[in-house]
């Protein structure tokens, strides 16, 4: 159900309603956890008559929670938390940012101000001969929201020839690379630049009511 997207709500209803007895070994956490299900799905199945005597799933902290509606497409301010330079960056390492702004839905904070960021190098080019300059790309993944929930971010605002473009070429094009190109000299990402991201999903969000 979380592969398919389905809400957190949603899910919690159906193994509230069901009588099915769940595999929580260590091994088992580790995959649910893999597979990106949030901790509040994953207390619900540890106790459902529990959770549903609480009046819903624990929000952050213990109290009963809401669910809100984090819409595609809204702005998030990330800082750069390290110097990132194409003279010594490589494809794939990975790049943290801590997120500059609280993010609210109505009165609701859905992603916390210093919540954690993740990125990645994309590409990297070392100054050449004859004054090229270098190259950096760097790709927005993700954050977290104060449920838990990993959160998919871009570095656009649109979502262009997302329905044109294989999987994993809509994959690097949704990331809205930021490139930066200077003759001559090698690109350097100051630690505390300030970038602005984009969701890059809609996703029910558990916040304290």
């Amino acid at each position: 159900m979380v592969k398919a997207k389905l809400s957190p709500s949603l899910i919690i209803s159906q193994i509230r309603n069901s009588k099915t007895k769940f595999d929580l070994s260590t091994k088992e956490l580790i995959r649910l956890s893999a597979a990106q299900v949030p901790e509040s799905i994953i207390a619900v199945m540890r106790n459902p008559q529990a959770m549903a005597a609480a009046g819903g799933p624990a929000a952050p902290g213990g109290s009963p929670g809401k669910s809100v509606k984090l819409a595609d497409g809204e702005k998030v301010r990330l800082v750069l938390m390290e110097d990132i330079s194409s003279a010594t960056a490589n494809h794939g390492d990975r790049i943290n940012f801590t997120v500059a702004e609280e993010v609210k839905v109505g009165e609701f904070v859905v992603i916390a101000k210093g919540a954690a960021g993740r990125g990645s190098v994309a590409a990297a080019k070392k100054k050449g001969m004859l004054g090229q300059g270098g190259k950096l790309t760097i790709a927005m993944e993700g954050t977290k929201a104060v449920d838990g929930q990993n959160v998919r971010i871009r570095a656009t605002a649109g979502r262009e020839g997302d329905d044109k473009m294989g999987k994993t070429v809509a994959v690097a094009v949704l990331a809205g690379p930021f490139a930066v190109l200077v003759k001559g000299k090698d690109i350097v990402a100051p630690k505390g630049t300030e970038y602005t991201a984009y969701i890059d999903e809609s996703k029910e969000i558990i916040v304290s009511q």
